[in-house]
């Protein structure tokens, strides 16, 4: 009873924060002639600002060709969309809104506190209905089924390494994911991985693996040799040829609340239409690593699934 009391107190009082800074951002508190607000943890920011200095400083310059291993996904996505914004004519400067996670990122643009999100995002990292419609979601950046992650552990991790099914995963060892990674949670428990635990943050992640509490973490393909990542310090490694796909699209999420919000949405529109037509943002995921397993022929594990949902009628958001 106790628990149940703490759980529900915990909602109350993260609902009145979220009201609080909702107010705050209150048409006519936030003036419209400001800079263009996205959101962004500190090490994509630095990223995306390394990745100017590359090319002057200017999104429209930027080419696919940046350095294997240097840049991640969400780095580039920052690129994708700022560069959207200046080809669909918005060309108010760009600030940061620096933000712990997904949740957190969408809470600022919900509330209007930020103009949008600075990662695609899936509409899985929304509380309710009620939070879809406080928001404009962009065309999708990944298209259903494109959007896949590969098993990362420590090179040491024997067992983990030897899976070639769920079932062996599940058996190998205990995953780990962000708490607000509800698409992730939702399809590993489709395939009958269960023995996943959950943790707030990226570095808080990655920590839990070094402390031998979790030995297994679902990320993206990094376009180092052999898709190898180091994080916190520490190499990490794929388990070789399988992977499994969010079935999801994923897309920019711009705020209804804030008085740039429908200007700013038109132009990303607007400027990711041109961008898809150009091949610029499969090309710059690509310099990610992000399709590497597709060329290597790497086996979805609920491919199944992702044939399924693409077999509906829609299967847009």
């Amino acid at each position: 009873m106790f628990a149940a009391f703490q759980r529900a107190f915990r909602r109350l009082l993260s609902a009145v924060t979220l009201a609080a800074a909702c107010i705050m951002a209150l048409p006519g508190l936030s003036g419209a002639d400001g800079p263009v607000t996205l959101t962004a943890n500190k090490p994509i920011i630095r990223a995306y600002r390394d990745i100017l200095a590359r090319f002057d400083g200017d999104p429209l310059k930027v080419t696919a060709d940046l350095p294997a291993g240097m840049y991640d996904r969400t780095a580039v996505e920052m690129v994708i969309a700022v560069r959207a914004l200046r080809l669909g004519g918005m060309s108010k400067p760009i600030s940061f809104a620096v933000t712990s996670n997904a949740r957190r990122a969408v809470e600022e643009v919900i509330c209007g506190n930020a103009v949008m999100t600075g990662q695609q995002l899936d509409v899985s990292v929304l509380n309710d209905k009620q939070d879809v419609e406080a928001l404009f979601l962009s065309d999708p950046v990944t298209p259903v089924g494109e959007f896949h992650k590969l098993f990362y552990c420590l090179p040491e991790n024997k067992g983990v390494l030897a899976a070639r099914n769920a079932e062996e995963l599940n058996q190998a060892g205990r995953g780990i994911i962000g708490t607000v990674w509800n698409n992730d949670r939702q399809v590993l428990m489709s395939m009958g991985i269960n023995n996943v635990i959950q943790a707030p943050t990226f570095p808080s992640l990655i920590k839990m693996i070094l402390a031998g509490r979790a030995d297994w973490i679902p990320m993206e393909a990094s376009n180092k040799p052999g898709m190898e990542r180091m994080m916190e310090g520490k190499r990490f490694v794929p388990v070789p040829g399988i992977r499994f796909s969010l079935i999801e699209s994923r897309h920019f999420m711009v705020s209804r609340l804030h008085p740039d919000g429908e200007a700013t949405f038109n132009a990303l529109q607007a400027g990711l239409d041109e961008l898809h037509r150009q091949g610029f943002i499969r090309a710059l995921l690509d310099a990610t690593g992000f399709y590497e397993s597709d060329q290597l022929g790497w086996k979805t594990l609920n491919q199944d699934a992702v044939e399924r949902t693409r077999a509906l009628p829609s299967s847009a958001p």
